[in-house]
């Protein structure tokens, strides 16, 4: 019966409805029948709750085409609180609210906002976002009462904790929200795209989301909502004056003024504005500041005047001077603030720090007409406080700073008062650790105003570096090194002598400060000689040796030395060291030879051109023990005796082998030091050495020069492998070099000289065959290092004369040949290991390198072929350093005595030994290499000959192209460039006709790329360019490496 009865009911509400005509008369009837016929859904009555549902569809209808019809949005307020209506009504209350609050007029709305603020404890969270969404847009157009605690009372947030949580949690979403918000897509709205985010906020991360926020946070403050900027604006501005209502605690909305700081829409100041800013200085100042400067200008009157502003005021007016270009060049206002807050009576710490920092701002953005005026008077007033302010560490470290940045700013104040530095060089040893730090910073801003110094300040500036370079505390050290890279030139040589000390300080910073500074500048040209209209990058080697010794004479008289175990040095190790490879720089530079910057180890490719230049400083000093070669010599030798190393020890080797005839005696009575070095414990030690020992002895006399000999081939038997490793290449460059002086020196005079001074130019000796042999018995042995030791040693031997050896039967002796010890079973030997499978590519390469020499220094060498065909066999393995290696024997092995790898490596250039074909060589020796051979293969009388072996070699190279080996690629397209080039006018056209024929035919994927610029050359109607695109597109970084950088 009940259930007919609100059946009965909802049917006349149904009919009310639809009797409604006017807006008036539907909104009439929404008021008064909505919320009880909501509550109808909780009927049991599933006819009952299906007629509701009925009439709610009718309605919805009717009120969507009808927005300006009201909602009863206070029952449906009061409704929704109810706490025992069911989860249904609530959800369905809600909807009309949503629908009915933003159509109620604004004041309406913000009368109802408590009540909406009420509804939201203990609701779940949807409905809560919902509330909320409506809360926001109504709170700029809030009137707070006058009364704090009415304006608590209003909302009473205070006694519902969570509700104020939860209000403020979605307070800080909708201000976080940026005017454009990317949707998960990542394309941004259409609407309101001039509110973007800033430049300098993060990029949205996670597919749109806006910085500081989650997408779950953007969806719960939009909901279906697009905000248009204008909304969001002024809805922020509701929350900042909400949040400001006194209503929650400081704690609580500092984060969210701290955001609404940070928005993008916000009124600009122009701090640079000259009224602005001439009003900030009034009220800092005070009318005091307006006292006439001029004759007949107006005066204020006593009474009229106006006291500078309290220290409170000034603290909150400074910060925005520090953002003002225009304050900073407001003079003489900023003479006077500057020196009322550093030594005015009301004053604090604060605002000298702030001083401080606004003379930073000052030097900083400034212009030179307006910082000018400040300067002497600022200086003394920074100086003034460093004296005065020792109780202030924060307050000294911003003073010193200051005047750091003030001399980088106006230089000629400061360079001529070498005073000023040497405080502040007394101050870094002085002062505690974090004011030694802003010391460091201001030494630093200085050195630049110290440059282009007078002759007198310039050597008191040298005087002061160098007494700070050796002091204990690493800040001044530190300083030292700056100053003596910044101050002075390049080639300055007592600036370089403090860098050289550095090198050797135990602190990396201070260590690697002054090698950077030494290495950072030596340039040459290409041509690898200066220019001699620019200015030298370093020291003149005479006078940095010279300066040197005088510095290393009076250090070992004094307690600066450093003794090394038994022996004493004049500078530590390391610095002794960097000395060394400084002055063979030096050297270097001086005898035009180019050193790249980061080169750390020497090397002898330059060695020719020093030699001319070591013998010119010869001839100068009249090979004076004084002059500065031996000098240099002396300063080695006595590093080398302490402490050693393969950098120094390659220095000694290359001053005496630049110049053998007129140094090497001078080592004679060292041979036992240098056999010493011979059996060192490191590899390159041992290399030098035994070139500087072939180099001593041979200018003994021939009896002592084969007891040497026989003495080292004695040690080949020696238990250490260290002895027998210096031993055998000590062997290999002592018999080298006497056949090299046999085959080039034997003149009359040379034999007169022999006859006189009994040196080692005579005949191979039986102890030299003996050698040779027992070199060669050690190709076969297991250990790697002295297989290759005794490779180096056979082909030092061989490129500098013939083996004193049988020539050997004809043809490949392999198996063929009873005596082990002849030139064809050398050559069988070498190649058989070079194909060998155990052994690694370094060793192969020095095999490979070994059997290029073996024709060089023998003119009468009949296995020529042999080795050829031994070398090309090598191709097998794929190995490009490899291949490279064999490249270079191939090119020696062709050419036997023309090659350049039989002259001196130290006193003859390669260039001596081209011919006119191979005079460009230097530049691109690949290709003269390959060109020479191209001449030779395709010559002949006949020019279908020549163009069918064009075309053979054309077709070799193109078949590397389908090579997967990208520096085979390399090599087969700059081959054809090559053969190109060789095919002359009459040949190119079916040369090139050839090429795009096999390209296009070609069905291998590998050749892919070609065809495609082959498709290319042709749309251009220009198809020889394919030569020139197959170059650009291969070019390999295996080019670059140092091994392959000479073809």
């Amino acid at each position: 019966m009940a259930a007919l009865d609100e059946l009965e009911q909802l049917e006349r509400v149904f009919l009310r409805l639809g009797l409604a005509e006017t807006d008036d008369q539907l909104q009439a009837t929404v008021s008064k029948f909505l919320s009880p016929v909501l509550l109808k859904l909780s009927s049991t009555q599933e006819g009952v709750r299906k007629k509701v549902m009925e009439l709610l569809v009718h309605l919805n209808k009717r009120l969507k085409s009808r927005p300006k019809i009201q909602l009863p949005v206070e029952s449906l307020l009061l409704q929704y609180q109810d706490p025992s209506a069911v989860s249904f009504v609530t959800n369905f209350t809600i909807i009309y609210i949503k629908m009915g609050y933003p159509r109620l007029p604004m004041d309406k709305q913000v009368d109802l906002l408590p009540s909406l603020l009420q509804c939201l404890e203990d609701k779940p969270q949807p409905h809560q976002d919902s509330l909320l969404q409506l809360m926001m847009p109504v709170l700029n157009h809030l009137k707070m009462p006058e009364d704090p605690e009415r304006r608590k009372a209003m909302f009473r947030l205070s006694e519902k904790p969570k509700t104020a949580q939860i209000m403020l949690e979605f307070m800080m979403d909708m201000l976080l929200l940026p005017y454009v918000v990317l949707p998960p897509g990542g394309a941004p709205a259409a609407e309101g795209a001039e509110g973007g985010r800033p430049q300098s906020a993060p990029a949205n991360t996670s597919g749109g989301t806006p910085p500081g926020m989650s997408q779950a946070s953007v969806k719960r403050v939009t909901g279906d909502k697009q905000w248009k900027p204008e909304e969001l604006e002024e809805v922020k501005v509701g929350i900042i004056k909400f949040l400001g209502a006194d209503i929650f605690a400081d704690e609580e909305i500092i984060p969210h003024l701290l955001v609404g700081m940070s928005d993008t829409r916000h009124g600009g100041i122009d701090w640079n504005n000259t009224a602005l800013i001439t009003r900030l200085y009034k009220l800092f100042l005070g009318y005091t500041a307006e006292k006439p400067t001029k004759k007949g200008a107006p005066t204020i009157r006593p009474e009229l005047r106006r006291e500078p502003a309290g220290t409170r005021v000034r603290l909150k007016v400074f910060p925005y001077y520090l953002r003002s270009r225009e304050a900073a060049e407001h003079f003489p206002g900023n003479l006077q603030i500057i020196f009322e807050c550093l030594y005015g009576v009301h004053t604090n710490a604060k605002l000298r720090q702030m001083t401080l920092q606004f003379i930073h701002y000052i030097c900083s953005c400034a212009s030179d007409a307006k910082i000018q005026p400040l300067g002497q008077l600022v200086l003394n007033a920074l100086q003034k406080l460093i004296g005065e302010g020792k109780e202030d560490a924060k307050l000294r470290s911003l003073a010193y700073v200051a005047i750091g940045k003030l001399a980088n700013r106006l230089p000629h104040l400061f360079s001529k008062d070498i005073g000023m530095v040497q405080k502040f060089f007394d101050a870094v040893s002085k002062e505690d650790q974090d004011t030694r730090l802003a010391i460091q910073e201001a030494l630093s801003l200085m050195a630049t105003a110290y440059k282009n110094l007078d002759d007198s300040s310039a050597r008191l500036m040298e005087a002061l570096i160098l007494s700070n370079v050796e002091k204990p505390e690493a800040p001044a050290r530190l300083a030292a090194v700056h100053y003596a890279s910044t101050v002075f030139p390049s080639n300055h040589v007592p600036s370089r002598y403090v860098l050289l000390l550095a090198c050797g300080d135990s602190k990396e910073e201070i260590h690697s400060e002054a090698t950077k500074a030494l290495r950072g500048s030596p340039q040459a040209n290409s041509q690898g000689a200066q220019d001699e209209a620019a200015p030298k990058t370093l020291p003149g080697f005479k006078e940095m040796v010279t300066y040197i010794n005088e510095k290393a004479t009076q250090r070992m008289k004094s307690q600066a030395k450093y003794s090394v175990g038994a022996n004493a040095i004049p500078f530590n190790p390391g610095a002794f060291t960097e000395t060394v490879l400084y002055m063979r720089r030096c050297l270097a530079t001086d005898s035009g030879v180019a050193i790249p910057a980061d080169d750390d180890t020497p090397s002898p490719e330059g060695a020719p051109a020093i030699a001319k230049y070591v013998e010119t400083l010869l001839e100068e000093s009249g090979n004076s023990n004084k002059g500065p070669v031996h000098l240099y010599m002396n300063l080695i030798k006595q590093l080398l005796t302490a402490v050693g190393g393969a950098g120094p020890l390659y220095c000694l080797l290359e001053i005496v082998a630049v110049c053998p005839n007129k140094l090497a005696k001078q080592f004679t009575g060292k041979l036992d030091w240098i056999k010493g070095l011979m059996h060192h414990s490191r590899d390159d030690i041992r290399e030098h050495a035994s070139q500087l020992y072939g180099l001593v002895a041979c200018t003994l006399g021939t009896g002592k020069f084969n007891n040497a000999i026989k003495e080292l081939t004695k040690n080949l038997h020696d238990q250490s492998p260290e002895v027998q490793h210096g031993s055998v290449l000590g062997l290999g460059y002592a018999i080298g070099r006497h056949l090299y002086i046999k085959r080039t020196q034997v003149t009359v005079e040379d034999l007169e000289e022999e006859k006189d001074h009994g040196a080692a130019t005579g005949n191979i000796s039986d102890m030299e065959v003996a050698a040779v042999k027992a070199i060669v018995e050690m190709l076969d042995n297991p250990s790697s290092l002295l297989a290759s030791a005794a490779c180096t040693a056979l082909g030092e031997i061989a490129r500098n004369g013939p083996l004193p050896l049988p020539t050997g039967g004809v043809g490949k002796g392999k198996g063929k040949n009873p005596n082990p010890c002849t030139k064809l079973a050398i050559v069988d030997k070498l190649v058989a290991r070079v194909k060998s499978s155990k052994d690694s590519n370094k060793l192969k390469e020095r095999l490979c390198q070994t059997l290029g020499y073996l024709p060089v220094g023998d003119p009468d060498f009949q296995h020529q072929r042999a080795v050829l065909q031994g070398l090309l066999e090598a191709a097998e393995v794929r190995a490009p350093e490899l291949h490279f290696t064999v490249g270079e024997a191939l090119a020696c092995a062709a050419l036997g005595p023309r090659s350049g790898a039989g002259r001196d490596m130290w006193t003859e250039e390669d260039k001596e030994y081209c011919t006119e074909a191979g005079a460009g060589r230097g530049k691109d020796e690949m290709a003269w290499m390959v060109g020479i051979v191209l001449e030779k293969y395709s010559r002949d009388q006949k020019p279908w000959i020549r163009q069918g072996r064009l075309k053979e070699i054309q077709n070799i190279f193109l078949n590397l192209l389908s090579e997967p080996d990208d520096l085979t690629q390399d090599v087969g397209s700059k081959g054809l460039g090559l053969v190109y080039e060789r095919g002359g006018s009459g040949h190119r056209d079916e040369l090139v006709a050839l090429l795009v024929d096999t390209l296009m035919s070609g069905r291998r994927e590998t050749m892919s790329t070609y065809k495609e610029l082959c498709s290319l050359a042709s749309d251009l109607n220009q198809p020889d360019l394919i030569y020139k695109f197959m170059n650009l597109a291969n070019h390999n970084a295996m080019w670059n490496s140092k091994k392959v950088s000479k073809f």
